[in-house]
């Protein structure tokens, strides 16, 4: 019978922006399974091939395993498929057996659904909590370019010099997180936050912002390792909360436009184009 132990080797260490590679060495994952997942979970926008769905699990079900909240029957064991349910609010449970065929995955999704068979049904995982963002700390800038390619979204800035520029986007995030409007956002192995950037009107914050921070937080600064449009994270900023309405709606809303345009590894690590 499988342990803790064993399921946290197998799935090697949590600190990757490459969830979703860690995800399939560790467990095999029919295109069909989760299309059924899919299909019985509350509606949301998973983009092309369930890619961000898979993200989901790959994020959730390690933190099941880390938190103790899967349980066993004779040659299975459970987990719930994050906090998604179904359209009447049921939770959704991952069936999952160890891999028969050698030298592949050591583990097989076998199938998914509201009612399993199982000795016992476990619990969803929490969310690891939000670090305490510090009053009056420095920004810092990674680079001095920190605006990188995203130029059309903020012409105005495009020949402005590197300094005035790194004080636009330290000046947004200030007022942003002096209004609270920092997301949680899931990246190398711990919560983090994403911040909205209104660089042009700051009239309606429940409007798409210009750009999007990824900071990091220091002990004596927070580190702005670069800027995105504001669909790129998603991904990452669903796994932190139960229900993807939880999200604000312009960040729903921009990724309903823009998560059919976007390839597989812009979702697994979207600060890859920024590093």
């Amino acid at each position: 019978m499988v342990d803790k132990e064993e399921l946290l080797d197998a799935l090697g260490s949590p600190f990757t922006n490459r969830v979703v590679s860690r995800f399939h060495n560790f467990i095999y994952t029919p295109e069909e399974v989760l299309d059924q997942l899919n299909s019985i979970a509350l509606s949301e926008e998973w983009g092309n091939d369930n890619f961000a769905l898979t993200k989901y699990l790959a994020v959730q079900v390690p933190w099941s395993i880390e938190q103790g909240l899967f349980t066993l029957g004779e040659n299975q064991w459970y987990v719930t498929a994050g906090n998604l349910q179904t359209r009447y609010g049921t939770p959704i449970y991952l069936v999952i057996e160890r891999n028969q065929i050698e030298n592949r995955q050591p583990w097989y999704l076998r199938t998914v659904g509201s009612q399993i068979s199982a000795p016992d049904l476990p619990s969803a995982p929490q969310p690891p909590d939000e670090p305490e963002i510090p009053n009056g700390v420095e920004i810092v800038m990674m680079h001095d370019h920190i605006l990188g390619d995203n130029f059309e979204r903020v012409e105005f800035l495009r020949d402005a010099p590197p300094v005035a520029q790194m004080c636009a986007v330290a000046g947004a995030i200030q007022w942003s997180l002096n209004r609270n409007l920092q997301i949680p956002y899931w990246y190398y192995g711990k919560m983090q936050y994403i911040v909205p950037l209104y660089l042009r009107s700051r009239e309606n914050i429940a409007e798409m912002p210009d750009l999007v921070a990824p900071i990091q937080l220091n002990p004596n600064n927070l580190l702005v390792r670069t800027v995105l449009a504001p669909h790129m994270p998603y991904a990452n900023a669903r796994v932190a909360v139960k229900r993807h309405d939880q999200l604000p709606p312009w960040l729903i809303d921009t990724w309903k436009e823009f998560s059919r345009q976007l390839n597989k590894e812009e979702i697994e690590n979207p600060e890859a184009s920024g590093e």
